[in-house]
């Protein structure tokens, strides 16, 4: 029974493999000059700002994975350096399907958190990817003007490398702070732990590349406007056969209560809570 597996089916478990394959996993990449002062302030210890500041965001459907899930994801990254080392610290990932948010959270980090709608959809050589949360579009990107792009065009969002099997690739490590909140509210479980995910994405022939658009809005659950598109500098859609490698501990936060102004975006009730002392005040005010 699945409340309590047997031996043997736990030594079943080990046949599989590790990693998150995505096959023939459809992608909408755009890369934007944003603020520096805004990367500054919102990148935790441990992670440093590039010399150009950078934001990523994607919208993607993934068709087939080897964790038996088709689901569709959005993104918003901010290009940082650990040790010289180039990576994306992730802001938001809105999902729309419960096994992906699980895993990527549990496992990695991510700040995923559910979506009712996120789309992919291509017209003639436009193409839009669109992520709606609790009713409000809070990312879009618009690629016009599609034409072919050569493997390449991925490198503004990786570094090109080669696969296991020796496969051209282009890897993007994910830096996120994997942290729970105590269960009796009172700070967090353990110190939370910096962690390194490599990913490896291999495009498929017919990359498109053209001229791009990205829309960030912000609700009081999702602050994703706090990051200013200041000019879209790439922008490729195409196919992927793609790999999440496991993570691994790099770092820790050892001071946490000079991490805790970073520890609050992963969910809606701190916000929620922010939002309704911000209108009690203001309700206050008024009064008076």
């Amino acid at each position: 029974m699945l409340f309590t597996l047997e031996s043997d089916q736990i030594r079943a478990l080990d046949q599989f493999s590790k990693n998150g394959e995505f096959y023939g996993a459809e992608m909408l990449f755009a890369r934007f000059r944003t603020d520096p002062a805004v990367v500054a302030q919102i990148l935790p210890n441990g992670l440093k700002p590039t010399p150009e500041a950078r934001g990523v965001v994607f919208v993607a459907h993934y068709p087939s994975t080897n964790f038996e899930c088709v689901y569709n994801e959005g993104a918003l990254f901010l290009e940082c350096e650990r040790r010289g080392e180039k990576g994306l610290y992730c802001l938001s990932m809105p999902v729309d399907d419960d096994i992906a948010l699980i895993g990527g959270r549990e496992l990695f980090g991510y700040p995923k958190k559910m979506a009712e709608r996120i789309e992919l959809t291509r017209v003639g050589n436009r193409i839009v990817g669109s992520v709606v949360r609790r009713g409000t579009e809070i990312l879009r990107i618009e690629l016009d003007d599609a034409a072919p792009a050569e493997a390449d065009a991925m490198g503004a969002f990786g570094v090109s490398t080669t696969d296991e099997a020796g496969a051209a690739a282009f890897l993007a490590p994910s830096f996120l702070y994997k942290y729970f909140p105590h269960p009796g509210s009172d700070g967090l479980d353990y110190l939370p732990r910096l962690i390194r995910q490599p990913n490896l994405l291999r495009p498929r022939l017919g990359l498109l590349r053209g001229r791009g658009r990205v829309t960030l809005n912000s609700t009081v659950r999702d602050p994703l406007g706090e990051v200013p598109v200041v000019e879209v500098t790439d922008c490729v859609y195409g196919r992927f056969d793609n790999t999440m490698l496991p993570g691994k501990v790099v770092g820790r936060a050892w001071n946490v209560w000079k991490f805790a102004k970073h520890a609050f975006f992963k969910t809606d009730i701190v916000a929620c809570r922010l939002d309704r002392l911000q209108r009690e005040e203001r309700a206050k005010v008024e009064v008076a």
